[in-house]
């Protein structure tokens, strides 16, 4: 299984065709979790078990993700840092595209 991000009940091709990849469960325990924990994140730490986004939570999200970031390039190995911040990297460039209609969820689990 995977951890991913998509737009619930989309409403036109973008948002049918939307589609952020996170991390396999694993690598989320292994890499993300450990961040999360040190960190005390709160809304990624939920990325695991599932939740709805909506674009007022975007930049929370967002600053959350940069302190992954910052975390990661501290400590994780070459391999995994270089996974991890392609994620982050993608999901901070395309999350907030997502919101592009008012009522738009976006579900990341």
């Amino acid at each position: 299984m995977s951890i991913s991000a998509v737009i619930l009940e989309p409403q036109n091709d973008f948002e049918k065709s939307f589609f952020v990849p996170i991390a396999t469960e694993s690598f989320f325990k292994d890499c993300w979790e450990p961040a999360v924990e040190v960190l005390d994140l709160r809304w990624i730490d939920l990325f695991s078990t599932g939740v709805d986004i909506e674009g007022e939570d975007v930049p929370m999200i967002i600053e959350e993700l940069l302190l992954v970031k910052e975390w990661a390039v501290k400590n994780l190995e070459d391999e995994q840092r270089d996974r991890i911040v392609e994620r982050i990297d993608g999901l901070r460039e395309k999350l907030p595209l997502a919101f592009q209609r008012q009522d738009a969820i976006v579900f990341i689990g």
